[in-house]
């Protein structure tokens, strides 16, 4: 099975790609999000010490949360690579609720991954292989057990807890499937063609 074969180029539609991309993104982001509902990746009482030191600098002592629950990898994201000084400030308050700039990350993040798939699938057809499947557990390795370990946004491999892995690992699974989903019937509507479908044996037709 030759997992980089590519469609012709004259199926190709890579600005119709990223206007689907942003649409499954915007959706996908709630999928994900209501995925961690029955699954919560993290629990209030793991402490992430290493990361809490800074929040000494912008809040008094006894208001610090240093639990990964609080000290998540978008809030750390923002923390320590945007120098956002309160990633948890609101940008709008709804019914009560304020949402915050950890959730623009969660939304924005979601967006960026499903244009960039919805992109590349339309060059190499294997990545939609198990209806996106693939690609959600690939994003699993890449994203949460390689780059967010390496950013020091989560604490090593080998000290995450089960319930973090199997939270991440469903909800990229589910996130990656209402991608795929969406990106296929959007694109099928749209030009009126089939899409390049990618059996479960692997072979592009």
């Amino acid at each position: 099975m030759n997992l980089f074969e590519q469609t012709p180029s004259s199926r190709r539609r890579y600005g119709l790609a990223a206007f689907i991309g942003l649409i499954a993104g915007i959706v996908s982001a709630f999928v994900k999000w209501g995925g961690e509902v029955p699954l919560p990746p993290r629990s209030p009482s793991d402490i992430f010490t290493a990361a809490c030191a800074p929040e000494h600098l912008i809040r008094a002592a006894a208001n610090i949360d240093c639990s990964r629950n609080f000290l998540n990898p978008p809030y750390l994201f923002l923390r320590d690579y945007l120098h956002v000084t309160d990633p948890n400030s609101p940008v709008y308050t709804f019914a009560g609720h304020v949402f915050n700039w950890v959730g623009v990350t969660h939304i924005t993040f979601s967006i960026v991954f499903a244009v960039g798939y919805c992109i590349v699938a339309e060059v190499f057809p294997k990545i939609k292989l198990w209806q996106g499947l693939l690609a959600g557990f690939l994003a699993t390795v890449a994203v949460h057990w390689i780059s967010f370990t390496t950013m020091g946004l989560t604490p090593p491999l080998w000290d995450l807890p089960w319930y973090e892995n199997v939270s991440e690992i469903f909800g990229h699974l589910v996130w990656f499937w209402s991608i795929e989903i969406i990106r296929r019937d959007l694109r099928n509507r749209i030009t009126k063609e089939p899409d390049a479908e990618v059996p479960l044996n692997g072979a592009v037709r």
